[in-house]
């Protein structure tokens, strides 16, 4: 299930008061409210407009006679339906849906307030976006440093927003195994032992690093990693850099709010991460000694609803086979990694 309904309401300023009893509806519902109130000041109108409206699982443009002389109004249903958002489209008086909606059954608000709660509740919203699901839209990231540039540039779009998602991640030994340092620092060049890095490549994945804890501390995480990955074809040197990367990483976060199992497969090379609802990407392929390429992002909701339930019924399931709990995944997980890493040293 989603986090919260995402409704982006699209209007003209004169209907300002009616839209103002919708956005109040609305959030008693539960549901999460996008609109130019939410909007940073002294930041690019249209860039932030264009980010509300790619974050949202559905879009809602109020339909009036000032809304429909409005040409803003109809650039944004566009845009949304361009990214396969589900729109759906309230009206007010007598007026008639044209252009990019025309096709498209939209509501006639009620002046019942009763009845206008129910057009606007959370299960009619929620049903809409379950009996209607749209094609996933996806970019493609081919190489490996693109990847790391997509996963900061998605990750930083919902910071923009003031919000924040648990990251979830399943591969390797997940994003948290990249060191939060300078590129300068030594345990960069011990990480790609006995090869080296471009400064590029290592502004990239520090990037994606800070980008994905900076989700992390705020909400958590859950991962399910593959200590394998850390070691098979690498030196002594860089696996060991790897694993203490990830232990600290263990051991700088609240126990509270880290679940971590572990998938002890060698043949597994694939790489999930989800940010709460907000976006996906998925690595489909793996080179030797140059990471994930072929990586996938969406931000479909039904997808990624889809994906975060496999996703924690594997991770239950991994902790029940292990022997371990939710509450002391993080404890185990760093006990087993050292383990390892004693190994390793001898």
């Amino acid at each position: 299930m989603l986090d919260k309904i995402r409704v982006f309401i699209s209007y003209s300023q004169k209907d300002l008061e009616l839209v103002e009893k919708l956005v109040e509806i609305l959030k008693d519902e539960g549901i999460m409210v996008l609109w130019t109130r939410s909007l940073a000041p002294g930041k690019g109108y249209i860039d932030q407009l264009k980010v509300f409206i790619e974050h949202a699982h559905i879009f809602m443009p109020v339909i009036t006679k000032s809304s429909s002389a409005r040409g803003w109004v109809h650039q944004e249903i566009g845009y949304a339906i361009g990214l396969h958002i589900p729109v759906y489209p309230v009206l007010l008086g007598k007026v008639k849906p044209v252009g990019w909606i025309e096709s498209i059954q939209a509501i006639k608000l009620s002046d019942d307030k009763t009845v206008l709660r129910e057009q606007l509740s959370y299960d009619v919203l929620a049903k809409l976006l379950k009996d209607k699901p749209l094609p996933a839209l996806y970019q493609q990231a081919a190489k490996v440093e693109e990847r790391a540039r997509l996963m900061k540039s998605y990750s930083d779009k919902v910071n923009t927003m003031g919000k924040f998602g648990i990251v979830r991640q399943k591969g390797g030994l997940s994003s948290f195994h990249i060191p939060n340092k300078r590129i300068e620092h030594q345990d960069w060049e011990d990480r790609y032992a006995p090869g080296r890095q471009n400064p590029h490549h290592k502004e990239l994945q520090l990037g994606e690093r800070k980008a994905l804890e900076c989700h992390a501390e705020k909400e958590g995480c859950r991962l399910i990693v593959n200590p394998d990955y850390a070691i098979e074809g690498r030196s002594a040197l860089s696996a060991v850099s790897r694993l203490k990367t990830f232990i600290d990483f263990l051991h700088s976060m609240p126990k509270e709010k880290v679940i971590v199992a572990f998938q002890k497969n060698k043949t597994s090379k694939e790489s999930l991460t989800m940010v709460g609802d907000w976006f996906l990407a998925e690595s489909v392929s793996f080179k030797d000694g140059d990471g994930f390429t072929n990586t996938f992002y969406t931000r479909n909701a039904s997808e990624i609803i889809k994906r975060i339930q496999s996703f924690e019924e594997e991770l239950a399931e991994l902790l029940v086979k292990q022997g371990w709990t939710p509450e002391n995944s993080r404890e185990k997980a760093i006990e087993e990694l050292n383990r390892i890493l004693s190994e390793i040293k001898d």
